[in-house]
């Protein structure tokens, strides 16, 4: 083979990349490749994990991932001037397949039930590393992007390991009150979590999933998903409390099944 010259953003070496038929000759340019874009893929996947642990997001491990699928499918990457766009976008959708798949693996959300007994332990939810996971706990982080006000502070309040007489105290009220008022979250909340990703994948608009596959699923601030997409704070705010507020109502409708009633809304 012979020596492999020129920079490796020159389109033409891209193109010797995606299209070259001698296997040495490919794994020598995907080594250049590597050298020149391992750490622009690597950074974009640091900044768009959020808070998911390694476990979940393994950022080195991602990148790695991205090149091999590069040389293995390098004959079906059809414009070479686009190369790293190729990757990055590659590296992005392996991160939010890896985040989806944690939480595909715990899908009841861990609401307890609020008595004497559970408060006489001290918490309404777990909230113990040896007794929560790390998808119940992504999962609590989706339930708080539903809710403001009372219900966040509640939540809140519950994650930290507060009884219901703390939190009835600290919102100067009863606990009977906080009692009834997640009891009432429950009967809404609930069967969100339970069928988000079909209720995010009902919605007609795309840039209304977009918006909140980013919020939910991937647990992205306004901040970034304003980046993101190229859109205005101020549409990615209407658009979360207006898709909330039409789920809150599917799940208030049909608690077994809200996506059936976000359809039928739509005809």
């Amino acid at each position: 083979m012979g020596s492999v010259v020129g920079k490796v953003s020159n389109v033409s070496l891209n193109r010797r990349f995606v299209e070259t038929d001698d296997e040495e000759e490919a794994r020598e340019l995907l080594r250049l490749l590597v050298n020149a874009h391992y750490k622009t893929v690597l950074d974009t996947i640091y900044r768009r994990r959020g808070n998911h642990p390694d476990t979940v997001v393994n950022p080195d491990e991602i990148t790695n991932e991205t090149f091999l699928k590069a040389f293995n499918n390098r004959k079906q990457i059809g414009e070479p001037e686009k190369l790293l766009e190729w990757l990055i976008e590659v590296a992005k959708n392996s991160m939010i397949d890896k985040i989806r798949k944690s939480r595909s693996q715990a899908r009841r959300f861990p609401f307890t039930p609020i008595d004497e007994s559970s408060v006489s332990e001290g918490t309404m939810l777990r909230e113990t590393d040896t007794e929560q996971t790390e998808a119940e706990q992504e999962q609590i982080a989706q339930l708080l992007c539903l809710l403001e006000g009372p219900d966040r502070e509640i939540v809140v309040s519950m994650r930290d390991g507060l009884s219901q007489k703390a939190i009835a105290q600290n919102m100067d009220t009863t606990p009977g009150a906080v009692e009834k008022r997640w009891k009432r979250l429950k009967i809404w909340a609930a069967p969100i979590l339970h069928h988000l990703e079909a209720l995010i994948d009902c919605l007609p608009k795309k840039r209304d999933r977009n918006v909140m596959e980013r919020y939910f699923l991937d647990v992205q601030p306004f901040s970034e998903i304003t980046e993101a997409l190229g859109i205005s704070h101020a549409t990615v705010e209407e658009t979360v409390e207006r898709v909330i507020a039409d789920w809150k109502k599917a799940a208030k409708d049909n608690p077994t099944d809200p996506v059936s009633a976000m359809v039928k809304k739509r005809r």
